[in-house]
């Protein structure tokens, strides 16, 4: 069961960051707009996660 989880939060293959990419993705599709309703704050605190997001995969697509 460790090993699941260690898999699925530091991927081994490209198979995997690209499932992870895929389903972060669609997430990010559902959350951001829906973040457009809330205070600056907290849509400004969503963006940035999101953005640090897309850099951890393109730091990961680079290694």
């Amino acid at each position: 069961m460790r090993d699941l989880v260690v898999d699925l939060l530091l991927p081994k293959t490209d198979r995997a960051v690209t499932i992870q990419f895929v389903v972060m993705g669609a997430v990010w599709a559902l959350v951001l707009p829906w973040s457009f309703r809330w205070r600056r704050e907290y849509r400004t605190f969503v963006i940035g996660l999101a953005l640090l997001n897309i850099a951890w995969f393109g730091a990961r697509a680079i290694h």
